[in-house]
Order: structure tokens, then C-alpha cells, then sequence
């Protein structure tokens, strides 16, 4: 059955049912997506009140069409998806995607009755949604969602799969994506789920090749146990980010009305997440920095974090934030101590935060970073940078790319300042390098990668 979930990103043949040329309107977004993508030839507007939409012949219904359908968007007012819905399945439609909202998350019991009848009588049809935004695959550009074209950019195609149950919170990540470095390799708005649900996208995605990490913003499961299950198997394969929505009392009563899903007490999704090694976001930020170090690095041995610097203050700024997110200050093995005191000034302080001082350059970095990767008592890296120092340039990027290629460890840069430093850190960020601006962010990334490495030592 998981194989079926093809349909929905590979789809040969689309049908989009409430197709329109009228402006503004969801249908016409929709279709107007389809055709700016890669399915020009093969994409049926329906719509019975029309005979041609935006140049392309239309149908009264999905049956007429002389093709076999593999996915059909619905966009239609509520009181017609039942039978719109009944018509894909007689056409034995692959995938149908719901965008049309009026169901369960406003208390509409006999529509979303009709529905659920329909999906249980017909298990070769399966349906997203309703009350989604759609679905976007970045590998064909294939892009079923209703963003206005000229509003929202694209995101790259990456590695970060997106599952979310809210639609526009979906939309606006996508939109902010899009000016990121990592990209994306399909993202999922299922809404209500009244058929596929975050379990059956968490199974399809663990065995996708196109995702090495799956993200998702969640509001509650609908089947708790099926859930747990799956969600720990995949999480032995990839890992699973999730930021929980509703998490306080307030909020937790809005997650019922928004999607029409079962909430649960945020300490049993917490003790779920834990028991299965989904890495828990607390916020947005966190929800991709979390993606971003699990994508592009090795799962460290410990938690042991060796900090590199050429400010003494920021060094122990950031020193305070890793100890406070549970983690440990590396102790730097008394050989490799002896051969940085022999190679170093005086000024430098052989310690954890090792402080390179103010007057470091590429070459003191690259022999204390080279030094840490060789240490038995270093699992993690953290390379703080004052980009605005004179001996620091853009050679310090170079070197740092070098060391990438071939590091064993996870090493992340931090650094704070203004035009020229972002421009370093840009530039560090294309090569898979992943910067921080604060410390805290930092240091509970690291602790989302120790947490996940944990997990799979322990059950692996």
C-alpha cells in the first residue's frame, strides 16, 4: 500500500477537479501551479462550467476523461467532495488530494461521515486530506499546493522531507525555505487525515531515496499505537523532527478545532517522542537547525564538545550554554595538549575553550581543529569565529572546506557580526558547513544530535 504513495509525487496523469479561470481563487492556482511545472500535457482541468480552462479543453467529470487517472486534486465547496470523491474511486483513481475544507475541523459530522464511508468502501483510492494544502515534489518541480506563483519562491531540491498538518504554517516554510541553503525533497500537508495519516508519511518516508531526513509539524496522532510503532522503526533508519503543536493548555484546545485531531497531553507526546527517537523541536528555529545538523553530520561517539576560538568571552559564553543543555566540555588529551603548547604563543590557552586570541589566523585554526579530530577524548567540534579580526580573511573558509571532506566528527561554526560576516558564514553554509549566530541555538542543535546518536546505539 505505501507503494501507491508514489501517486502522489510521480503522478503521469492529473486531474484537477474545480480547475477555474476565475482570479484569486484556489482553483486557479492550483492548476496554474500544474501547468508551470512539469505536467503540462498531462494535466485535465474538470469543471462543468466550463469548456476550456486557461487553453485547456475541460470535462463535466473525472469519468470522461479518456485517460487513466493516477492523481486528482479536489477543489470544490465542501457539499460536493462526497460525490466528486465517489466519481475518482469509480474511475479507480490512484491518489486524490482533498484541498477543499468544511469537514471535522469545523464540526461537520454528516460531510465528513460521507467521506470516511467513501475512503473505507474503496482501499485502492488513497486520499490526502481533506482540509490540506497539497503536496510538492522538488525532483519532477511537481507542485500541487494553491500559493500564488508570484508570491512564494520554491525551495531548492535537498533532502528535508516536511510533513504538516497545518497548511498555511506549511506554505510559509516552503516560502522561507526557499532562501536557505538546504533544500527540500517533498513536502506533505495532510490536514485531517482521513485516510493517510503522519504514520503512513513517516513508513513511506523512511524508505524514500530521495530523504535523509524527515520534518514534521504535528498537532496530534490519530492512531496512537500505529504511530509509536512506526515512528521507532523509521527513526532506526532517518531522523524524525518534530515540533508539536499545542503544547500548552490554551493552545491544546485550538489543535481540535484547527484540524479536527486528537491532541493528547504534551507530557505523553514528550515520553512517545523519547521512546520512539524523534528528536523534539521547541520552535520553528529549531525545527530545521535540528534538520540541518542531522543532514550534514556524522553522529558523534559522545557528547563531549571541544570549543575553538579567538574571543575568550564568546568561547565562554558558549562554553556556559553547552553545559547547560546537558552536554560535556571535552578534556583535551595531555599528548596533543604538549604539541599545541609547542606549536602555539604563548598568549594561546590550551584549555576547553581552547582561545586562539585575537591575532589567530587559518593556520592556527586548521592545527587545533586537525588536533581535535585526532583526539580520543573529542566527540564534538564547536569552531567559534570573529570574522572582524584582522588576521582572520577568507582563507579561514578555505581551510575550514578542506577539513570537512574528510572529518569523522561533527564540526559547526559559530559566529556573530554584520555584513562581511554573513558573507563568510554564506559561503560556509554552501559547503555544508553549518553556522550559528547564538550559542544557545548552537548548543541544543548538538544536543538533538547526541539525543538521536543515543537512540541508535541503543537499539542498533
Amino acid at each position: 500500500m505505501m507503494k501507491n504513495l508514489d501517486s502522489f509525487f510521480f503522478p503521469k496523469t492529473v486531474a484537477v477537479i474545480g480547475a477555474s479561470e476565475q482570479k484569486e481563487s484556489v482553483g486557479r492556482a492550483v492548476f496554474e501551479n500544474f501547468l508551470l511545472g512539469g505536467l503540462k500535457n498531462k494535466t485535465f482541468p474538470v469543471n462543468p462550467n466550463h469548456t476550456r480552462v486557461l487553453g485547456k479543453k475541460s470535462y463535466k467529470s473525472v469519468k470522461e476523461i479518456p485517460r487513466q487517472i493516477d492523481l486528482a486534486l479536489i477543489v470544490v465547496p465542501a457539499k460536493f467532495v462526497p460525490q466528486v470523491l465517489l466519481e475518482c474511486t469509480q474511475k479507480k483513481v490512484k491518489a486524490v488530494i482533498i484541498i477543499s475544507a468544511g469537514f471535522s475541523e469545523i464540526g461537520e459530522k454528516t460531510l465528513t461521515q460521507e467521506v470516511a464511508q467513501i475512503i473505507g468502501q474503496n482501499p485502492g483510492t488513497r486520499v490526502v486530506g481533506p482540509n490540506c494544502f497539497g503536496v510538492l515534489c522538488t525532483k519532477n518541480n511537481m507542485n500541487t499546493t494553491f500559493s500564488a506563483a508570484a508570491k512564494t519562491g520554491m525551495p531548492k531540491k535537498g533532502t528535508v522531507a516536511f510533513l504538516s498538518q497545518s497548511g498555511a504554517l506549511g506554505v510559509a516554510i516552503l516560502d522561507w525555505m526557499s532562501t536557505q541553503e538546504f533544500g527540500l525533497s517533498k513536502f506533505v500537508s495532510y490536514g485531517n487525515a482521513m485516510d493517510i495519516d503522519e504514520a503512513d508519511l513517516l513508513e513511506y518516508f523512511s524508505s524514500d531515496p530521495d530523504t535523509k531526513i524527515i520534518t514534521a509539524y504535528i498537532e496530534g496522532v490519530k492512531e496512537g499505537k500505529k504511530f509509536m510503532q512506526i515512528a521507532k522503526k523509521t527513526s532506526l533508519k532517518k531522523p524524525i523532527v518534530v515540533l508539536k503543536g499545542g503544547v500548552h493548555e490554551e493552545t491544546h484546545k485550538a489543535t481540535a478545532s484547527h484540524t479536527g485531531s486528537l491532541a493528547g497531553r504534551n507530557e505523553v507526546y514528550e515520553s512517545v517522542f523519547a521512546q520512539t527517537g524523534i528528536v523534539q523541536a521547541q520552535n520553528l528555529q529549531e525545527l530545521f537547525t535540528f534538520a540541518k545538523i542531522l543532514e550534514n553530520e556524522p553522529l558523534p561517539k559522545g557528547n563531549r564538545v571541544q570549543i575553538i576560538t579567538n574571543g575568550g568571552g564568546f568561547g565562554i559564553v558558549s562554553a556556559d550554554q553547552v553545559l547547560s543543555k546537558g552536554l560535556a566540555l571535552a578534556k583535551i588529551d595531555s599528548k596533543i595538549k604538549k604539541e599545541l603548547r609547542a606549536a602555539f604563543p604563548q598568549t594561546v590557552t590550551i584549555s576547553n575553550p581552547l582561545d586562539l586570541v585575537g591575532d589567530a589566523d587559518e593556520k592556527r585554526y586548521s592545527l587545533a581543529i586537525k588536533k581535535a579530530l585526532q583526539d580520543k577524548n573529542v566527540d564534538i567540534i564547536m569552531v567559534l569565529i570573529l570574522f572582524n579580526t584582522p588576521a582572520i580573511d577568507t582563507n579561514i573558509v578555505q581551510e575550514l572546506k578542506k577539513i570537512k571532506k574528510t572529518a569523522k566528527k561533527p564540526i559547526l561554526v559559530l559566529s556573530i557580526g554584520s555584513s562581511y560576516t554573513a558573507k563568510r558564514k554564506k559561503e560556509l553554509e554552501k559547503a555544508n558547513i553549518i553556522t550559528f549566530s547564538y550559542p544557545n541555538v548552537a548548543a541544543r542543535a548538538l544536543k538533538g544530535l547526541v539525543d538521536y546518536a543515543e537512540f541508535r546505539k541503543k537499539h542498533n
